[in-house]
């Protein structure tokens, strides 16, 4: 045992500044147009309970990246568990119900304040910090906490409020050490020496070497290093007595890199073999932070935090609640509904982000980076077929590009075993187009983890290498970097597209997928379904848009061009739907009809093929998802479901699925409950930020549409920094569900192409006050040449009445005539009526009869005879010349 007197300190004293039950916060102040808005934050009046259930429901999520972690609160004792995305066990022969990520550490702070009163614990987003308050024996005790990525530590401030009066014992151990069943053997020790206790072992199936390091500097008292051994573990502690204030710093390491040989490797202990031990890592990172104040080190977190959670703001016109988070989740299903809640989850999908991917590091797996057991819902792995790409659907429109980076890293590393499967499929499923010298682009994978990846699987499809590339190309379209377009993502889109363009088999004059499949539908190895259609459609396009943007000339542009209009990526089934499967003729006769995937309606979300240019396909997947969501419970599919139902314009609906989201399965803590259990899964928590921002903005067919589905919910409100495709920041005011302020910077310069109802009639004026220049299409959309740098505001916008659409469109004929009735129920404020028609599979209506004033009207064409399919649709004309957004659509058979 060692006693050692602390003199000084190399940390200078931070003093935590408190107004009522609120944290003073020295940058959660201002006019939400000049800020991040109000201050959102998680709060609580009682610890977390010290169990499983208790981190998932309640413990406070936070990370940078190289860890995350999860803070407890306690006042006998503090836990904070910590997870390394790359501490992995074996999942082999034992499915993905066991083995996996596995808990890195469980870290304890004992203080035995039995006694406390005016507790709060609570996570300030505006911050991305974490505190802790309570009383005890007429001393006020402090903690502070947060997560550093450009120090790659996390810090802990413990004050007390009276000198000499904190003492505590700091305990890091091991979870889940030894052998058994569900887990192929974790060996470590935690030994202190001077003021740092290490934490080191092994993960032996991979050779995982993993270490952790503490540091406690304390300003005052003394303190104690112990070193004990129990049957199952070495246990090293500190034990700090009557000091006035302390910090406590944790750096984590594993002997994981990026590099290919992780994944080339076929010895699952030879994977890391060449790698160093994370020692000399984890010991730079904790010297080079004790070398910084804490102010320092609170200041880099800030700017880097900072940084990027201020791009956007969200307000609804909430106030800042007077109770707990608890009881505000508690209270919101049972129709108490809160704006502030809905603000915070959006801000707090965001801040997860944050947290959990950041260049140079492992990004975000199901449960983003947090896990607490041996055995995590499906081992914490990546899975392709919606859940990474959910994680990175905020990245883009809400304003955090730079966070993909991650994902790239990791692609970079796991995308030669691709290359290797893409050569094998080829050879086994059209061998005339393989290339003898490997050159045969890349094939997507289904499920991944830091050490493995698969290669197709009948779960899945073969889409999933185009879905990917699709976010790469996400990456480029909305930061417009040239650089980075030629450098990373067009070799990306490239060598999908080789694969692709090798994979797809001519069928009946069409290039379709074989073998195919719909994610997780029961229907398998079949030919050609739309979601392997649609994502490889999308990814061919991309590419050749790319290659004319970089002015390439590579070998296989020209295969591509006259493969795109052959890959038909869009059939309309007989109830006017989005077919899932080829063979398929009505609604729900193949596969589960109200199945969580759906797959079908990738190329609506996040895909950008079914737009407001293609009305009859728009109005096609709308049919699929009334269908396809009445009856999910599950999280990620209602997060989903936002942003679809937003992309076809309905607010209202993609509102209640917001709702039932937030009623149903977040959690006291703000984690989603993916269905019930708890069972934590990050992808809906990301997923809902990004359906918001889908209501608030669009850009899928490049132009920039504000406010496209505000639900009646939200009479009111403001928003300011989501990015539309083009790099262009968006903010806007609205007040009685119209705009009354859009303001669009144009970060990259270019043609801006901007929609809003009336908007040819408003004012537009750069931010100096100079009118601009427009031109306009039609009255609801202009294009602005614009400046890099400019920013564009848009004022006075004549409020639009939407005129009522016409309903119950119906078809009457008989047998061998040319000729078919039509009526509908009238709309009142339309003074004529047009006729509209979509033969078969296409994605635009033709204009068919126009100034009808009567509600029906008998439609001649000689073609009626021959034409399988029609959707024929009727919309309402005011007097002013303002068409109805939707109409009354019907099914033609022919007879």
């Amino acid at each position: 045992m060692m006693v050692r007197k602390i003199i000084t300190t190399g940390l200078a004293v931070f003093t935590l500044a408190w107004t009522g039950t609120v944290f003073a916060a020295e940058h959660a102040s201002g006019l939400i147009a000049d800020g991040p808005g109000k201050a959102l934050r998680l709060w609580y009046d009682e610890p977390a309970p010290d169990s499983d259930e208790g981190w998932v429901d309640r413990s406070i999520p936070m990370g940078n990246g190289y860890m995350g972690v999860n803070v407890f609160g306690g006042t006998t004792s503090e836990r904070i568990q910590i997870t390394e995305n790359s501490l992995y066990d074996s999942t082999e022969g034992r499915g993905l119900r066991h083995g996996g990520l596995n808990n890195f550490a469980e870290v304890f702070i004992d203080f035995g304040h039995n006694n406390t009163s005016n507790y709060e614990r609570d996570l300030n987003l505006n911050e991305g910090v974490s505190h802790v308050r309570y009383e005890q024996d007429g001393v006020e005790y402090t903690r502070e906490y947060f997560t550093s990525y450009p120090d790659k530590v996390m810090a802990i401030r413990l004050s007390a409020s009276k000198a000499g009066m904190l003492s505590f014992t700091l305990r890091p151990t091991i979870p889940f050490l030894g052998t058994g069943k569900t887990r192929s053997g974790k060996s470590g020790s935690v030994v202190a020496e001077d003021d740092s206790i290490t934490l080191s072992g092994e993960m032996s199936f991979f050779g995982v070497q993993y270490e952790g390091q503490f540091k406690v500097i304390p300003s005052g008292g003394t303190m104690t290093v112990a070193n004990a051994q129990s049957q199952s573990q070495s246990q090293g502690t500190i034990h700090v007595s009557d000091a006035d204030n302390a910090v406590i710093l944790i750096a984590v390491g594993t002997n994981y890199q990026f590099d290919s040989k992780v994944f080339l490797t076929t010895e699952n202990a030879d994977k890391l073999s060449s790698f160093p031990h994370p020692h000399a890592k984890v010991t730079r990172y904790l010297s080079d932070a004790a070398a910084k104040s804490y102010e320092q080190l609170l200041a880099s977190h800030h700017a880097d935090y900072k940084e990027i959670y201020d791009r956007v703001s969200l307000d609804l016109g909430a106030a800042e609640p007077t109770v707990c988070t608890d009881e505000l989740i508690d209270a919101y299903p049972e129709g108490e509904s809160s704006r502030y809640l809905e603000e915070l989850a959006f801000q707090f999908g965001r801040y997860m982000l944050i947290c959990s991917s950041r260049a140079g590091t492992l990004p975000p797996h199901l449960q983003g980076i947090w896990n607490v057991y041996s055995d995590p819902p499906w081992a914490s792995q990546y899975l392709h077929d919606t859940n990474v790409q959910m994680a990175y659907a905020p990245a883009f429109v809400a304003n955090m590009p730079e966070l993909f980076e991650s994902y790239v890293g990791f692609f970079n590393t796991f995308v030669p075993r691709q290359r290797q499967y893409a050569t094998q499929y080829i050879e086994q499923y059209n061998p005339a187009q393989l290339d003898p010298n490997g050159d045969n682009g890349w094939s997507g994978p289904f499920w991944t983890n830091p050490y493995t990846v698969t290669g197709k699987s009948p779960v899945a499809g073969f889409g999933t290498g185009s879905w990917i590339a699709q976010m790469f190309w996400d990456y480029y379209d909305y930061t417009r970097d040239p650089a980075l377009l030629a450098e990373i993502v067009y070799p990306v889109m490239y060598d999908q597209a080789n694969f692709v363009s090798r994979f797809v088999k001519d069928v009946d004059g069409v290039l379709l997928a074989e073998p195919s499949s719909s994610p997780e539908q029961k229907l398998r190895n079949t030919v050609g379904t739309t979601f392997d259609q649609q994502m490889f459609y999308e990814n061919h396009h991309n590419t050749v848009t790319a290659a004319e943007i970089l002015g390439r000339s590579d070998s296989r542009l020209s295969i591509l061009k006259t493969q795109l209009p052959l890959l038909d990526p869009i059939q309309i089934g007989k109830s006017g739907h989005i077919k899932e499967f080829r063979q398929e003729q009505y609604y729900g006769e193949i596969g589960d009809p109200a199945h969580r995937h759906a797959s079908m309606l990738l190329g609506l979300y996040p895909g950008q093929l079914i737009n407001d240019a293609t009305p009859a396909w728009l109005d096609s997947a709308r049919v699929s998802l009334a269908n396809r969501t009445n009856k999910t419970n599950i999280g990620w599919a209602r997060a989903e479901r936002i942003a679809m139902w937003a992309r076809v314009h309905d607010g209202d609906e993609a509102y209640s699925f917001y709702e039932a989201l937030l009623g149903d399965n977040y959690l006291h803590n703000l984690f989603n409950d993916h269905r019930g259990g708890p069972l934590f899964q990050a992808d809906a928590n990301y997923g809902a930020t990004a359906g918001v921002a889908e209501m608030l903005l669009q850009s899928q067919d490049h132009v920039v549409a504000p406010l496209t589905a505000i639900p009646a919910a939200w009479p009111e409100g403001s928003y300011r920094g989501l990015l539309a495709r083009g790099n262009f920041e968006v903010s806007a005011q609205w007040s009685g569900g119209h705009a009354s302020q859009l303001e669009v910077l144009s970060k990259s310069g270019g043609n801006l192409d901007l929609r809003y109802p009336n908007i040819t009639q408003s004012v537009i004026k750069t931010a100096s006050g100079q009118p601009v220049a427009f031109v306009h299409k039609g009255s609801d959309q202009v294009r602005i040449e614009t400046v890099k740098g400019q920013a564009y505001v848009v004022t006075d916008i004549p409020t639009c009445i939407p005129v009522i659409a016409p309903t119950n469109l119906k078809i009457s004929e008989e047998t061998g005539t040319s000729q078919i009735q039509l009526s509908w129920t009238g709309s009142k404020n339309a003074t004529s009526y047009k006729l509209y028609r979509a033969v078969g599979n296409a994605p635009d209506y033709e204009l068919i009869a126009a100034d009808i004033t009567a509600t029906d009207f008998t439609y001649q064409s000689p073609d009626l005879k021959q034409v399988d399919q029609m959707t024929i649709k009727v919309t309402a004309v005011r007097a002013d010349g303002r068409e109805s957004d939707g109409g009354a659509r019907a099914i033609r058979l022919l007879q």
